[in-house]
């Protein structure tokens, strides 16, 4: 690990706060795409095979057990106590819904030791992997800025769906997802501000490619069938 350096940013984050509305306002149609995705759709309207929400928990399974890895290592990587305590937070939000993301799969009979895996819906998890080797913490931290309300409010739906149409009760892993926490924005645009003028392009192809990759996720557990 390299060595704890306080390094507050003067003036607050205000430009990393524009910069991060100007990202999200380019992104609005590849976030609508997650938001309609007819996975999300089909299950509001109960006509989603219950066997595609078994697929949905296996490879969360398989992604999230590997998103604590990927950010214990944004931990390792870390260059002030700052940006530890973040990405720490984040990966005790990921140990808590491992354990209720195991709740559903036992619910649902998924067989934990053999997941029917699908590449193109494990992708996610993969480009975490290659974050947290080879990007920044202020860039690591704008992808996760960019991308974790997405997927929260997509959890948020897809939580009131199976337990309205397929009366599922363990849900807490959706559940969790389902409100972003107010800091996971505002400490990571403190992070953020401190690398915006050396990696400003470089943050926006991490939260274009992590968003690319979370509707490869949503259209993979609709459309495509495991590898076994």
């Amino acid at each position: 690990m390299q060595a704890f350096i306080s390094s507050p940013h003067p003036g607050g984050c205000v430009s990393a706060r524009r910069f991060l509305e100007e990202v999200r306002g380019s992104m609005e149609g590849l976030n609508r795409q997650i938001l309609d995705s007819p996975f999300i759709g089909d299950a509001e309207a109960g006509v989603l095979p219950l066997d595609r929400v078994r697929l949905f928990v296996e490879n969360q399974l398989y992604i999230v057990g590997h998103d604590i890895r990927s950010l214990a290592v944004m931990v390792g990587r870390s260059s002030s106590m700052e940006e530890a305590s973040y990405f720490t937070k984040l990966q005790n939000g990921d140990l808590e819904a491992f354990k209720a993301l195991t709740e559903m799969a036992e619910e649902l009979d998924v067989e934990v030791g053999r997941l029917r895996l699908i590449p193109a819906a494990a992708a996610y998890t993969h480009y975490l992997a290659w974050l947290a080797l080879y990007a920044n913490p202020g860039e690591q931290a704008f992808a996760l800025i960019v991308n974790l309300p997405v997927w929260g409010a997509a959890c948020k739906r897809l939580s009131e769906a199976l337990k309205k149409r397929y009366k599922v009760r363990s849900t807490g892993f959706l559940d969790l997802f389902g409100e972003t926490p107010g800091w996971v924005e505002e400490e990571g645009l403190q992070i953020v501000e401190r690398y915006l003028a050396a990696s400003r392009a470089r943050m926006e192809v991490s939260a274009k490619m992590i968003q690319g990759y979370e509707a490869m996720f949503w259209d993979a557990v609709y459309r495509m069938n495991p590898l076994m």
